[in-house]
């Protein structure tokens, strides 16, 4: 293939996603009240709220003049997204910018992507676009870079860090600018370490002539960059890690979150199909590649580490979670490695065994190829996944096929949806002095403009340092990370909260006794909200023209 053909081949698939993600992003706005809103994945608007609070002077809290709790684990990002609140954007439209700066910083993963294909593949134009066609189109990675994670800076990020890595490994020069790059990521996520270890370690057992240097300047920059924010979150939150840290580790002992990440990584395995996953690794079959080896490291330490925490709360939706996302475009080198090399391998077989009908066998096999490519995304880009081939397949009106085709809204915007209209409800019925606890922490906080209570203990200390309120043996599906933890008489009966938005359905005879006596409910965006019978930071009389019962 000439590079001219390739070059246009890229562009075309560059072009067809950011028209794919266009129509994605366009999908996720709703209208309130005649008003068009943007609104990112819910957690992600608890650093919308810290951003625009740091954006508006207040400093880096949950609540304008509240207590200092990291109730986030993404500081650069949250900067990121406080730049946008200095700027005239309007409230409803604030969301937009993050997801299209999503999409940004995916397209410019995928530019280097290319590059790594390229150096792991020895140029084969043919590995590098289907590597990059596979990871474009891959349908989480698009769910968490569009609405606004920053999975897609984070991509962006390892896969420069993967192809500095494997320039330095083919030039023998010595790359400090790795190091600093890698240790940059840590402030997005300090799970970044996870590569970070990953990539020094391979350079100081390859790279022999440059070992000395890599292990002092690699392990200076670890320390400068993961150190440095940890001595600054103590000084500016009083703790050596954050909130969220304390919220889904302390209390869950080791072996339940290692049970449940191996739960959950057996889900993505079997939703991946699990000859599809392991097709990859049979280049080590034939293969001493230390770049091959790399990849896969990179991919693997992902979802090693997936296992370590648990997984993520979200796994249910099907697709990579947020952590083994961060490792698919390496996988997905691999697996288009993988596939050229087998594809050679049948070709030249049935040339030699069959020779009398390998001419119109071999003509035969691209279609092949393309109808084994298509199968594979269509099974890998199921939302929820269903086990079943056939079903996966066939049934896109339950909810499998249609997220990727994009008939449908991602899977978590109608949450975010009624999120952002109880948060507007609430702003509209109640006082600014008034005090809202919640389940969902992200939107409804963000658009209410209220002093919040957090009942899941995202930002508050006092619950993330409570006891876990689900058996550590408990099916995964009530396991989830951030989700176990809640103190309803703290939460409702200490703090006095003149609203509360929701209770857990699960939860909610636990919440009743606390509710009972000094709450009343009403119906709101159709679904029960409590409000506190002696508040004077509620505007009765609108709570009567607003509720639906």
């Amino acid at each position: 293939m000439s590079q001219k053909l390739e070059r246009n081949l890229f562009v075309l698939i560059l072009t067809v996603y950011v028209l794919y993600a266009a129509v994605f992003i366009v999908k996720t706005i709703f209208w309130v009240d005649g008003v068009p809103y943007s609104a990112l994945f819910d957690d992600m608007m608890i650093s919308m709220t810290y951003a625009r609070n740091l954006a508006q002077g207040y400093g880096l809290v949950w609540n304008p003049g509240g207590e200092r709790v990291e109730g986030f684990s993404n500081p650069l990002w949250v900067i990121f997204m406080a730049l946008f609140h200095l700027l005239p954007i309007p409230e409803n439209w604030t969301s937009l910018a993050i997801q299209i700066s999503g999409g940004v910083f995916f397209v410019a993963s995928l530019l280097v992507l290319r590059r790594v294909a390229a150096q792991v593949s020895g140029g084969q134009s043919r590995v590098v676009l289907l590597a990059v066609l596979l990871t474009a189109f891959y349908y989480p990675l698009s769910n968490w870079s569009l609405l606004g994670l920053e999975v897609s800076l984070l991509l962006w990020m390892v896969n420069l860090s993967m192809y500095l890595t494997l320039r330095t490994l083919e030039s023998g020069q010595f790359s400090r600018w790795l190091y600093v790059l890698m240790g940059l990521a840590t402030l997005v996520r300090v799970d970044a370490a996870v590569t970070y270890l990953t990539l020094w370690g391979l350079l100081v057992w390859f790279d022999r002539a440059n070992r000395r240097r890599h292990l002092i300047e690699g392990g200076l920059f670890l320390l400068l960059f993961v150190g440095g924010q940890t001595v600054a979150r103590k000084l500016y939150y009083g703790e050596w890690v954050p909130n969220t840290y304390i919220l889904k580790v302390e209390g869950l002992p080791l072996w339940a979150r290692v049970r449940r990440g191996l739960q959950v990584t057996w889900n993505f395995v079997r939703g991946m199909y699990t000859s599809l996953l392991v097709l990859p690794f049979t280049l080590f079959l034939s293969r001493r590649d230390r770049k091959v080896l790399l990849v896969a490291l990179v991919f693997l330490a992902q979802v090693a580490y997936s296992i370590y925490v648990g997984g993520d709360a979200w796994e249910h939706r099907g697709g990579a979670n947020r952590f083994v996302a961060l490792g698919m475009p390496a996988f997905f080198v691999l697996f288009s490695l993988a596939v050229w090399e087998w594809y050679d391998r049948i070709r030249s077989f049935l040339q030699k065994r069959i020779p009398a009908a390998s001419g119109w066998l071999t003509r035969l096999m691209p279609v092949g190829l393309g109808l084994f490519i298509a199968f594979s995304m269509l099974l890998w880009n199921r939302m929820p996944g269903n086990y079943g081939i056939v079903s996966s397949l066939l049934k896109a009106r339950e909810g499998e096929l249609r997220f990727f085709l994009l008939l449908d809204r991602s899977i978590y915007v109608p949450g975010n949806e009624r999120y952002t209209r109880d948060g507007l409800i609430i702003r509209q019925i109640t006082q600014p002095s008034a005090k809202v606890a919640v389940i969902a922490a992200g939107n409804i906080c963000y658009f209410s403009h209220r002093t919040c209570i957090d009942m899941l203990g995202k930002s508050d200390p006092v619950i993330a340092r409570g006891g876990i309120q689900v058996p550590p043996d408990a099916d995964w599906r009530e396991l989830r990370p951030g989700h176990i933890k809640f103190n309803y008489q703290y939460s409702i009966a200490t703090l006095k909260p003149d609203v509360v938005v929701d209770i857990h359905h699960s939860t909610r005879d636990i919440a009743e006794k606390y509710l009972k006596e000094d709450y009343t409910v009403a119906l709101l965006n159709k679904h029960p909200v409590y409000f506190r019978k002696d508040s004077t930071r509620i505007d009765w009389v609108q709570l009567e023209y607003v509720r639906e019962d």
